[in-house]
């Protein structure tokens, strides 16, 4: 009988990188090419990791168990000071070898060999599989994931008509170019995206990502998602973007990503995306928005109980955003950080965007 003992949990290496890539497709898909592009992508190209981070386990050299962590930056903007946060996911362990508690082992390993260069554990995207793993492991829930939705009747009605069918990103659904101020695209402008950033006041202190043109040259390179951009142009200066990550289907958008110098910039990309019609569902996170940003979603008749939110909440239940020190034993001060409490919602500014899953 196979026991945890006969599991050896370390660190990836990058000679295991195909029998890593060979066992996520039970978390990713069979598409061998396409899952070898996203972990080089996610892991081998992240500026915020001098080396790709997870923790696997082997049972006589193979891999059986893979745990990655997705790194990222962010900062508190009025103290100048910066962090860096580990998102784990990608957490998947062969069907011949699970029910072991080696997502658990892997994930306390990561505690340990991860305290000296990160801060902060942040899991976006828990699930009520995961979520128990977690707490066990002492993640502290930070609030509900909940979403704002905007659908009408017929937009609802074909979407779950043809929710699981595939569609192909360049199939003439979308319209591409300049419509007055409003510039659509599928492509990111980085330097233009973190200028507009740079134009953001200081959150009140809150703890928010760092977007710069590094990151943004990156991010967007994700090769298992598809994104449409918009941007507001005034005098060829783009004041506000709008990122918009699709479905399988390019039925649904989620609004991953924002900002704008003036929130009614804002208003009038999301009034072009609803008036264009080229999207039968549109949602966005429902916490960290400006008093301004919720009354304009709200004119714009996004919900939270909407019909669709509704349905998805009974299927699948809402789960925690889960947080925690790296460090093994973390103390009261782990929890600040130059006097911001991470257990405090109202302290973070979190989009989509910040999520490994977006």
């Amino acid at each position: 009988m196979v026991t945890e003992l006969d599991y050896k949990i370390g660190l990836y290496r990058p000679h295991l990188l195909h029998q890593v890539v060979d066992l996520l497709q039970y978390l990713w898909g069979e598409d061998i090419d396409t899952n070898l592009q996203y972990f080089k992508w996610k892991y081998d190209d992240n500026p915020y990791a001098k080396v790709p981070l997870g923790i696997v386990a082997l049972i006589n050299g193979k891999v059986v168990g893979f745990r990655g962590y997705f790194a990222t930056k962010w900062q508190i903007r009025s103290k100048n000071t910066q962090i860096l946060v580990l998102c784990p996911g990608d957490t998947c362990v062969h069907p011949d070898h699970r029910r072991r508690n080696l997502s658990v082992l892997m994930g306390k390993l990561a505690i340990k060999e991860y305290t000296s260069e990160y801060s902060i554990f942040f899991n976006l995207s828990a699930t009520s599989k995961s979520t128990p793993g977690y707490l066990k492991m002492g993640f502290i829930p930070l609030l509900t994931k909940t979403l704002l939705t905007r659908s009408n009747l017929l937009g609802m009605t074909k979407f779950l008509l043809i929710r699981k069918k595939k569609s192909d990103f360049n199939r003439g659904k979308f319209t591409f170019g300049t419509f007055d101020n409003i510039v659509v695209s599928d492509c990111p402008k980085p330097k233009e995206m973190a200028d507009v950033i740079s134009r953001q006041d200081n959150y009140n202190n809150r703890i928010t990502l760092f977007q710069d043109e590094v990151f943004f040259k990156w991010r967007f390179q994700n090769k298992r998602n598809k994104y449409l951009f918009y941007y507001f142009k005034d005098n060829n200066i783009i004041k506000s973007y709008i990122v918009i990550r699709l479905s399988q289907n390019n039925r649904r958008g989620y609004i991953c990503d924002y900002a704008a110098d003036d929130e009614r910039y804002f208003e009038i990309i999301l009034d072009f995306i609803i008036k264009m019609k080229r999207l039968d569902i549109i949602s966005i996170y429902n916490f960290s928005l400006t008093d301004n940003f919720s009354r304009i979603l709200k004119n714009l008749s996004f919900r939270e109980n909407s019909l669709i939110r509704l349905i998805e909440k009974r299927l699948n239940g809402e789960w925690p955003l889960l947080i925690r020190p790296v460090n093994k034993d973390f103390s009261e001060s782990d929890l600040n950080i130059e006097g911001t409490d991470i257990r405090k919602a109202g302290n973070w500014e979190i989009k989509e965007i910040c999520s490994d899953a977006a």
